[in-house]
């Protein structure tokens, strides 16, 4: 019997913006393809990272749905989004497992357990929502599941994103952060967040600087990446509303007006090159569409 190839589109993401700490995200126009193979030939683990966290994900769903997974599975990542750099990696794989188990058996998952086993296996769903549902998404944890909303956004908001090639692990990045927290600093960043939830369905992207005003993680995370405030102030020189550390790190993510992005793009990738480090920029935006399942097909074993 031939087995079914499943491969999806599933948007790389960032989360945090600022203040929203584990709970807003956004996905974004950059979209990595993985391919789930279901056969009955036993398959050879992989040795990739990304391809054992879609595997272990689709197995996740099917332990979920009291079924047994064939023994021939494996999944193919075509990775243009890497790993230990703040863009939802591990969320893309997790959530590709997790549909394409779903999508193979007919689709017994409802939306909301897809978003439960997924956020599970991240820890938290702030990243696995917005690559499930696309927008920008608010995903809190409360009572075994994972409640969401989408929210309105600036269509016409683009985003630069500097990727350094110097990756914040996100393990490592969670030991900066002290155990507990002022109720001034709670009190500071709920406003924040919510802040930012309503500038951006209002489109007042003039108010985002202060809705990203941090105080819970990315100053405690400023020497795991130093040029980390710097970059900040050159993307909002040239042009940016705002800047923030895209969830872990180390990316930083500026939403900018369609006139300055590339602008803003070049500013940040100069700081970091006048700190002595290298990586790249990008020009996007935020993507409406979340996974997507783009083929399915038969492949001989």
């Amino acid at each position: 019997m031939e087995p079914t190839a499943i491969t999806l589109r599933v948007p790389a993401t960032s989360a945090n913006l600022g203040a929203g700490f584990d709970c807003l995200g956004l996905a974004l126009d950059l979209f990595a393809s993985i391919t789930v193979t279901f056969g009955r030939v036993e398959a050879p683990a992989p040795e990739d990272v990304g391809e054992k966290m879609v595997l272990t994900a689709a197995r996740q769903a099917y332990a979920h749905m009291g079924r047994t997974p064939p023994p021939g599975l494996s999944a193919r990542y075509n990775l243009s989004i890497p790993l230990g750099r703040g863009l939802g990696a591990s969320a893309v794989a997790r959530v590709a497992g997790v549909v394409a188990a779903n999508e193979m058996e007919g689709r017994p998952l409802d939306e909301g357990e897809l978003l439960t086993i997924a956020s599970d296996l991240e820890g938290h769903g702030d990243n696995a929502c917005p690559a499930l549902f696309g927008g920008l998404q608010v995903c809190v944890a409360g009572g075994g599941r994972y409640l969401r909303a989408p929210c309105a956004y600036a269509v016409g908001a683009r985003l630069a994103i500097l990727v350094p090639d110097h990756s914040m692990p996100t393990k490592e990045a969670r030991k900066a952060l002290p155990e507990s927290y002022s109720r001034a600093d709670a009190v500071h960043n709920t406003g924040r967040a919510a802040l930012f939830v309503a500038a951006m369905a209002a489109g007042r992207l003039d108010l985002l600087d202060a809705a990203t005003d941090d105080r819970l993680h990315q100053r405690q995370r400023a020497h795991i990446f130093p040029p980390l405030v710097e970059v900040f102030a050159a993307a909002k020189a040239a042009g940016a509303h705002a800047a923030w550390l895209s969830g872990a790190g180390s990316s930083i993510a500026a939403i900018c007006d369609e006139e300055q992005v590339r602008a803003v793009a070049a500013a940040m990738l100069e700081t970091l090159r006048g700190a002595g480090m290298t990586g790249r920029s990008l020009v996007t935006q935020i993507a409406a569409e979340g996974a997507q399942v783009a083929r399915v097909e038969l492949v001989r074993e």
